[in-house]
């Protein structure tokens, strides 16, 4: 048993070793091919789907860290093996006697947690932060007209909420300062362009198609955004009234489960034992 026990750990790290080499140069020619095309952001991970999260790392060390980790296979393999040893070291200090079938089940364990659970972790931390980008955005909507009606553009307001962003949202800092950047090289509809490109949401989306028509026909830019502004929270209502609603059915799961089955049982047991007591 220990030989076998023995084999499939070599043949694990065997596995590992090879999937490390064939990310290596799957890595290598992805930065290769990366180098050779135009792009001005220069993704490293070369998928639109990752945009906004490599702009939203500038300001979440957290996120950064653990695209980080994810992307060394080295550095999962040693967390997997630093988790099964410290079990395995626990077992010998307190005589906990454990099994070899069970410590194997929890080196397997480690290593599926920490192949898989970093990608999930960064997925849930990206959807979080433009989650709130998108309820904070008739806030920021409101500043911007706000700005423009004492007398700004909307470049200059832009660039004024640039500056004082990171006190209200931190994650759309990174965004407002590509805007400004952009803004100065291909001009500010181009920036709002890929604005809308780079961060997905249903609110974004209908700021920056505002934010276009006013650049591109010149129409009062203060009323818009005030009723652009009411728009969005009309939408968040309704979303809000659209959960409310999805909540009694959901509820009526435990309901039946924890409520109606017990009820039953009470009210039948009576009579099923005494039924039970004639035979």
């Amino acid at each position: 048993m220990a030989i076998f026990y023995g084999a499939c750990l070599v043949f694990g790290f065997v596995v590992l070793w090879a999937t490390y080499k064939h990310h290596a140069q799957v890595k290598k020619a992805t930065i290769f091919i990366e180098a050779n095309t135009q792009d001005i952001d220069k993704n490293p991970l070369g998928e639109k789907s990752h945009k906004a999260q490599h702009i939203l790392e500038k300001s979440d060390t957290l996120l950064r860290n653990i695209r980080l980790f994810d992307e060394n296979i080295a550095w999962k393999i040693l967390s997997a093996f630093g988790v099964f040893l410290f079990v395995y070291m626990l077992d010998m200090a307190l005589n906990l006697h454990l099994s070899q079938a069970l410590l194997g089940i929890v080196g397997i364990m480690a290593v599926l947690v920490a192949f898989l659970l970093p990608q999930y972790l960064q997925k849930f931390i990206v959807d979080t932060r433009i989650q709130k980008i998108s309820r904070d955005i008739p806030m920021f909507v409101d500043l911007l007209a706000i700005c423009v009606q004492s007398g700004m553009n909307i470049e200059g307001a832009i660039k004024f909420l640039n500056e004082n962003m990171k006190q209200v949202n931190k994650g759309f800092a990174p965004f407002l300062n590509r805007i400004v950047l952009k803004s100065e090289i291909s001009g500010l509809e181009s920036a709002i362009i890929d604005l809308q490109k780079e961060l997905p949401g249903t609110e974004i989306g209908m700021m920056c198609a505002t934010l276009r028509q006013s650049l591109k026909y010149g129409s009062a830019i203060y009323e818009t955004l005030m009723h652009l502004s009411m728009e969005i929270r009309e939408l968040e209502l309704l979303k809000t009234e659209e959960a409310i609603g999805k909540l009694s059915a959901k509820m009526s799961v435990p309901l039946i489960l924890f409520f109606m089955f017990p009820v039953i049982i009470i009210i039948a047991a009576p009579g099923v034992m005494k039924v039970l007591e004639g035979f």
